[in-house]
């Protein structure tokens, strides 16, 4: 199945930098299932190669308040989970505790952990 993730409210447990990658795990990922509804996936991992990362990713962690990730100039507003993108990508990341990440990269692969199961969001 096939998720789209939504950036705000979702909760980065890290982000390392070494040797051209870059990798953000996110501890749960704000998704909307196919049908539409809103709920959450743990171990989601994105992962950037040939890429670059302008920050302090000591800071960074926890609820994300705002996300942008674009594909050759175009803006992919809720990027597909899990999918594998090539380009010329740009990924910011804004946090709640005020940390702001951009990287830049040529491949972004967004995977999910093989045992992580969709957990609808019941809350009004």
């Amino acid at each position: 199945m096939t998720f789209a993730l939504e950036w705000p409210d979702s909760e980065v447990r890290d982000v390392t930098a070494e040797g051209g990658s870059v990798r953000v795990r996110l501890a749960a990922a704000s998704v909307r299932d196919g049908e539409g509804r809103r709920g959450w996936l743990a171990g989601v991992t994105l992962s950037l190669a040939d890429s670059t990362l302008s920050g302090d990713p000591a800071h960074a962690f926890g609820r994300l308040a705002e996300g942008r990730l674009r594909r050759d100039g175009r803006d992919i507003p809720t990027p597909s989970l899990p999918d594998t993108l090539d380009g010329d990508l740009a990924l910011s990341l804004r946090f709640a505790n005020g940390t702001q990440l951009t990287a830049t990269a040529r491949s972004l692969a967004l995977a999910v952990d093989d045992s992580t199961r969709f957990k609808e969001d019941l809350s009004c």
